[in-house]
């Protein structure tokens, strides 16, 4: 994670503020500056830290929000463990450990004296009582397909027990996401069916407001387990519909801190005297495909629709300052994404055509309606895609909170998104036939093999081995086709301090306890 601080007086924004929001072309950001915890004196109790982010989320049920919307969640349950972006290593939070000698069995071990904020104690029967849940088909949790294999019990009041079927050493990143929300049983079974709107957890915060599609109010927990934190009275979450409104809500004080995606939006933000905070990512964005949709199960329509994708046109057009994606993973190695031939993009979707008995064809392109960047990227591929005679493809704007619920059912045929995270095992994640983020429908024999592989060997060169035969295999057949590698950016007022980057699933985050300000 790297620190970078804004150098400009504040009182020279207000005018600058037209000419960020013009997108004016920037030099490119480089990491400089402090890593860490910056200069800013003693940390100090009280106030509200607001910040932007976009999107709404469709639930706080723990369930389901630990995966999809840890900038939300994170403040009211905690996650089990975390991931220290700047050491590179796995460390504990809501639980005191979770060690394994083989991968198989796993001990996971909780902090004595922890209750959610409604007096339920925070134990062993407690993280059971929601795991339970979780793989519970009723509940419809994300996070399901991940407890294939996986057996618990509480043989204390402070310890669970974990067995998975096959080794698995990447098994932490998934305290750190889906499975690492943990909330009250006895709230939860109050709520009944409005548990998504009634979150009570033992982080933080307490959820005190939510008005959908414009903020949630957060305020600080009394019975918090860590002395003396949070340092904050409150938090508040403004939902904002673009980049663009991000970067001019932290430029006018109604937010102090927002994510962004572009490195040159953070260098726009740090000329205008801004701090910011960079954390690496594995991930990008892209188009990706349904591959159980009646139209493109045709690998040969696939194949034909790829080869008209031109990915360096769209980088440069963005103007985003990011690196073209030529594989899924950067590499050295063979592999690659097709390449751009519009002659054999005509070719191959001629034979389709043939094939198929069909005269022309229409494909729907899904997008994010309200985010300004995603509706260009769009806009371009279906102009790259329809250089194609006979091929129409029409645009479908969604607010992402359908967007995202017709992505998990699959009722999309092309669709552009973002995945980001950390870790290389957000490959399992994409791309195993039983993977718990494959919304694509992708199975590739190969694929699983290695994958499982990364996650069953504990020798690293044998895993980056198995990743290289994976990211072969994944960048060839293109189920998710990136046209950029993507950074993770946080930026802040000055007057936020105590800013430690944490990894997640959802891009960089930060400590929320610990975040002060002056």
């Amino acid at each position: 994670m790297h620190k970078k601080t804004g150098t400009r007086s504040r009182r020279v924004l207000g005018s600058l503020a037209a000419v960020i929001v013009a997108g004016v072309t920037l030099a490119s950001c480089s990491s400089s500056g402090a890593t860490g915890g910056e200069s800013g004196g003693e940390p100090q109790s009280g106030g509200t830290l607001a910040y932007g982010m976009t999107g709404e989320t469709q639930s706080m049920d723990p369930a389901n929000c630990g995966l999809v919307a840890y900038h939300r969640c994170a403040p009211v349950f905690g996650t089990l463990m975390r991931y220290d972006a700047e050491a590179g290593k796995f460390t504990p939070y809501m639980a005191e450990s979770f060690e394994s000698s083989d991968g198989k069995n796993w001990t996971l071990k909780l902090r004595p004296g922890v209750e959610f904020s409604d007096g339920t104690p925070f134990d062993a029967d407690a993280v059971v009582f929601n795991w339970d849940r979780i793989k519970d088909p009723a509940t419809l949790s994300p996070v399901a397909s991940v407890t294939q294999g996986m057996t618990w019990e509480a043989v204390d009041p402070l310890t669970v027990n974990m067995t998975v079927e096959q080794a698995n050493f990447q098994l932490p990143w998934q305290l750190v996401r889906g499975m690492g929300a943990i909330g009250s049983p006895t709230a939860i079974a109050a709520a009944g069916a409005e548990v998504g709107s009634k979150p009570v957890g033992a982080g933080p915060f307490i959820m005190k407001e939510w008005v959908r599609n414009s903020e949630m109010q957060l305020v600080r927990n009394p019975t918090y387990f860590e002395e003396n934190l949070p340092y904050l009275d409150a938090l508040t979450v403004k939902l904002i519909s673009s980049e663009e409104q991000k970067m001019n809500a932290v430029i006018s004080g109604e937010v102090l801190m927002t994510p962004l995606s572009s490195a040159l939006d953070i260098q726009k933000m740090e000329d205008n005297g801004f701090n910011s905070y960079e954390s690496e990512v594995i991930g990008g964005s892209g188009v990706i495909f349904n591959y159980k949709d009646a139209s493109l199960q045709d690998e040969g329509l696939r194949s034909a629709l790829l080869a008209a994708i031109d990915a360096d046109q769209m980088v440069a057009a963005l103007g985003t300052q990011t690196t073209t994606a030529k594989a899924y993973l950067p590499t050295d190695t063979a592999a690659a994404y097709p390449k751009l031939d519009l002659t054999e993009a005509q070719k191959k979707f001629d034979d389709y055509l043939t094939r198929s008995g069909k005269t022309s064809e229409n494909l729907t392109l899904t997008t994010y309606a309200g985010f300004p960047v995603m509706e260009q990227t769009s806009q371009m591929l279906q102009a790259q895609l329809q250089k194609i005679k006979g091929l129409t493809v029409k645009i479908e704007p969604l607010d992402a909170p359908v967007l995202l619920g017709k992505q998990r059912q699959g009722e999309y045929q092309l669709l552009t998104t973002t995945y980001m995270s950390p870790s290389r095992d957000l490959m399992y994640d994409l791309f195993h036939t039983d993977g718990p983020q494959n919304a694509t429908g992708y199975s590739n024999p190969k694929v699983d093999e290695a994958l499982e592989l990364t996650r069953s060997s504990n020798d690293k060169a044998e895993v980056d081995a198995a990743y290289e035969v994976a990211n072969f295999e994944v960048s060839r057949d293109a189920p998710v086709r990136n046209w950029q590698y993507i950074g993770s950016y946080l930026t802040a007022d000055t007057s936020v301090h105590g800013v430690h980057i944490v990894s997640t699933g959802s891009g960089a985050a930060w400590d929320f306890e610990k975040v002060w300000l002056n």
